[in-house]
């Protein structure tokens, strides 16, 4: 139990990511349906490269502090600093070369939605291996997820140019983005206390614990009665213990 807690305590930062990005599609969509889709569209084109640049130099100079701070350098198969240094890169390429990479925004939106279903299917793994039911929902979204957004691509698919398809896109993949977390959420709690349950069940049956009348566990050694030999008494009469 205590190697989960560790686990999920490592992992803040990418799960932070996973709900801003999905909340992102979320919010983007909805915009596009209620608002112009034209203010949209240049808002994207013209922040929102620049917003996911500043996002990886986040991100990538968290680990690399989370690195030293901890003293991850104590671990040989810990790369948190070496994966620091990509994010930064990365995130000083999108800034520098926003005009260029805004070209690529639609493609980049579809290969985010593919993360986001590969998210979705380690979550079903991991629900599997903890024997929650919802890691067939879970594995279905994933899968739903990766399809749509590789075939959205291959169509070259422009979500910011007021079309429903790209509206619902966003929508549905923030949607379930949050659900299929939600869904580990619940998981890992449930796995939690059925653990606790068992443990206590089998802290009750143990012969440790359910002796009755507090009897000791170790059985009682035979107690042999020797009887003790008392050494004869002379007789009164008997004159031969007195030397002539």
């Amino acid at each position: 139990m205590a190697r989960v807690q560790d686990e999920i305590k490592e992992s803040k930062a990418g799960l932070i990511a996973h709900i801003i990005g999905a909340i992102a599609f979320l919010a983007l969509g909805i915009c596009l349906l209620v608002l112009d889709a034209a203010f949209i569209s240049q808002l994207v084109y013209s922040f929102s490269v620049l917003v996911v640049g500043i996002l990886f130099i986040c991100f990538g100079a968290y680990y690399m502090i989370k690195y030293f701070f901890n003293h991850e350098f104590t671990r040989i198969s810990n790369y948190g600093f070496t994966m620091g240094v990509i994010l930064v890169i990365i995130g000083a390429v999108f800034i520098f070369k926003a005009d260029t990479i805004s070209v690529f925004i639609d493609a980049l939106v579809c290969l985010i939605g593919v993360i986001f279903g590969a998210i979705m299917l380690q979550q079903s793994f991991a629900l599997f291996h903890i024997q929650r039911h919802s890691w067939f929902l879970s594995l279905l979204l994933g899968l739903a997820t990766i399809g749509a957004s590789i075939y959205l691509m291959m169509i070259n698919t422009k979500f910011f140019s007021g079309e429903m398809i790209g509206s619902v896109y966003l929508i549905a993949v923030g949607v379930i983005s949050l659900l299929s977390l939600l869904m580990m959420v619940i998981g890992l709690r449930g796995h939690k206390k059925d653990s606790t349950k068992a443990f206590n069940r089998n802290m009750e049956e143990s012969p440790l614990t359910n002796k009755k009348d507090n009897e000791s566990i170790f059985e009682e050694e035979p107690v042999v009665n020797i009887p003790e030999e008392k050494p004869a008494e002379p007789k009164s009469q008997d004159d031969t213990m007195f030397e002539e």
